[in-house]
């Protein structure tokens, strides 16, 4: 645009810048000319004016690229074409399986479910133990009942020894009867009142002994009935523990799906049902067991009493 415009200013000037011509074969002076000029180049500046204005509409629809700080124009970055994107499968942290339960039934199988104690709709009538603590129970009951045959024997001594004292005891007081006898037909009142003060405190002697005798017997019948008692116990902590290990042998059945191990759990239920009753069985014996003894207890308490009294009247 400014190369237009000097070009038409150059064409408004004249060729003869020394001396211009005019109609009629009159010259203009050089300062005339110099006029001249000066209104030739006003006249191109306004023409350059209003050219440039009319020019900057047109340059102010263009949109100015914005100045990054470098002098060359940055390029362009064109949009690249979308690419599909490619699913990424999803990962899946291996599922934990719980163990199933002893006895649990395998879910999908066809078998019948297994004996489950949690879920049990029956009442479980012996109560599941431990191997460990029925074998204790067990071995407690053993050594009770040696200990019970132990103070039997001691008992059964005693009582034999008790009876002897007795004995001795009669045989010395039928000999104070005779000389108290005499002592009458003598008519010796003193030695008499000796005698019979002698014969006396032999009575209560032989009646202490007889007490201790009856103490003896007492024991001895205890000493059974703790025996018993503790037969009875190991009896039926025998019976548990089998009734134990045919349980544990059922529960580590997981599955009935294999015709053998069907069979197998078939088995060990049915001896499970019978060991349970017969457990129940020693039990109740053993109940019976206990409530004897705690007879024998009582029975035994009231001589050792009677025993304390007497010994209480001949004083040691």
């Amino acid at each position: 645009m400014p190369r237009a415009v000097a070009g038409a200013i150059v064409a408004l000037l004249p060729s003869n810048m020394g001396r211009m011509s005019f109609p009629g074969g009159r010259t203009m002076s050089r300062r005339a000319a110099s006029l001249s000029l000066s209104a030739a180049a006003a006249l191109a500046l306004v023409l350059f004016v209003g050219l440039t204005t009319a020019a900057l509409p047109a340059v102010a629809q263009v949109e100015p690229v914005p100045a990054t700080g470098d002098t060359a124009i940055a390029p362009v970055e064109l949009p690249m074409a979308p690419v599909a994107a490619v699913p990424t499968p999803d990962v899946v942290s291996p599922a934990v399986t719980a163990e199933p339960p002893v006895g649990a039934p395998i879910a999908g199988s066809a078998a019948s479910p297994l004996y489950v104690a949690a879920g049990d709709t029956l009442t479980v009538l012996v109560d599941y133990r431990s191997e460990a603590e029925i074998a204790r129970d067990l071995q407690n009951a053993v050594s009770e009942k040696a200990q019970a045959e132990r103070r039997l024997d001691r008992a059964s001594m005693l009582a034999t020894v008790a009876d002897t004292h007795i004995d001795i005891k009669a045989s010395e007081i039928k000999g104070l009867d005779a000389q108290i006898a005499l002592a009458k037909s003598e008519k010796n009142d003193v030695k008499r009142a000796e005698l019979e003060g002698r014969r006396k405190f032999a009575r209560t002697e032989k009646q202490l002994l007889e007490r201790r005798r009856d103490l003896r017997r007492r024991e001895i019948e205890t000493a059974r009935a703790v025996r018993v008692f503790h037969e009875a116990v190991a009896r039926a902590c025998r019976l548990e523990m089998d009734l134990a290990v045919k349980r544990r042998e059922r529960d580590s059945i997981t599955s009935t799906v294999d015709p053998d191990a069907a069979s197998e759990y078939r088995r060990l239920q049915a001896a499970i049902t019978k060991l349970e009753g017969n457990v129940l069985d020693a039990q109740v014996d053993q109940a019976g067991k206990r409530k004897d003894l705690a007879e024998q207890e009582v029975q035994l308490g009231k001589v050792r009493r009677a025993v304390y009294d007497s010994q209480l009247k001949v004083g040691r």
